[in-house]
């Protein structure tokens, strides 16, 4: 009996993305991966079967007689990996069931659920479960189907691509600015009070906007909350960050044109099994729609 066991169908997926390309690299951008770790589930793969499945050049990847062998079983396999899917009662090919969603809170709740209707409405069957919070989920562990993070995640079973820069910018309302005058620029913050954010996000790019909080009059309100600062905000407490999709809820808030706020790195983020459920693509899919069309109204690019 061999000892040789293939327990896993998704390297069957690596190896025909790889004998159907030709290349490592396209393979990796056809699966929303990395090039490493396409490179290492075709060695592992190699390794359990005792064979060598293609010859590697700097043209691309050309398969081995092996890996002519297996090719067509590969292709049986895919094929009844389809079915399957396709007939568990229908419900993938109906867009029924529950995506989860992890983001920030100002993201999640100032942005992304009011624009998240249109998709629901498409597909009645569909419940969008929203996890807002600063904490990263676990997609290995299934905690989520979807992330927003920010910053480029270094997990290898992780699907990844970046959306957009968020810039964080100083806002403050009508009512305070006509008391206490509109800062044109760094140094104008010692006449000002602050409304700060406690978050442990915060690194190098935050550092003017640390500058400016240390020669205010101080800090007058603080929270974890990106909407219990955006409330803190429009009532006058003082001067704080906040992107500019915020307005949408927040009245009376005016952005103060002066670039001392971070931008940051938004990633949109799957695990590189649960990305292949249809709901999970779908969703995923109408996401990144929505930030092509604000790229340039609330993002960097």
């Amino acid at each position: 009996m061999s000892t040789y066991r293939l327990d896993d169908w998704d390297d069957i997926r690596v190896f025909l993305a790889v004998a159907l390309s030709g290349s490592f690299i396209t393979a990796a951008q056809y699966l929303g991966t990395s090039q490493s770790t396409i490179s290492r589930r075709i060695q592992e793969l190699e390794l359990r079967l005792g064979a060598k499945l293609f010859d590697r050049s700097v043209r691309g990847a050309r398969l081995t007689p092996q890996g002519r062998t297996i090719q067509d079983a590969a292709k049986s396999m895919e094929h009844a990996a389809l079915n399957i899917e396709k007939g568990i009662a229908g419900v993938d090919r109906e867009m029924r069931g529950t995506v989860t969603i992890t983001a920030t809170e100002g993201i999640g709740a100032y942005w992304l659920a009011p624009r998240l209707l249109e998709l629901q409405r498409r597909n009645p069957g569909l419940c969008i479960s929203l996890d807002s919070t600063n904490a990263l989920r676990n997609l290995d562990s299934r905690e989520a189907d979807i992330a927003l993070r920010f910053g480029r995640p270094n997990e290898p079973t992780y699907r990844m691509r970046k959306v957009a820069n968020l810039s964080l910018l100083p806002h403050a309302s009508k009512t305070y600015l006509r008391e206490f005058g509109r800062p044109e620029k760094l140094e104008d913050f010692r006449n000002h009070y602050i409304v700060d954010n406690v978050s442990p996000m915060r690194g190098p790019a935050w550092e003017t906007w640390n500058n400016a909080v240390a020669m205010s009059k101080g800090i007058v309100f603080k929270s974890n909350s990106p909407t219990a600062s955006g409330f803190a905000i429009r009532e006058g407490y003082g001067i704080g960050l906040i992107p500019r999709f915020s307005l949408e809820v927040l009245q009376n808030v005016e952005e103060i044109p002066i670039d001392i706020g971070p931008s940051l790195e938004l990633w949109a983020v799957t695990h590189e099994q649960t990305g292949n459920s249809r709901r999970v693509r779908v969703t995923l899919a109408y996401i990144y729609e929505l930030f092509q069309a604000d790229r340039y109204r609330y993002f960097d690019g």
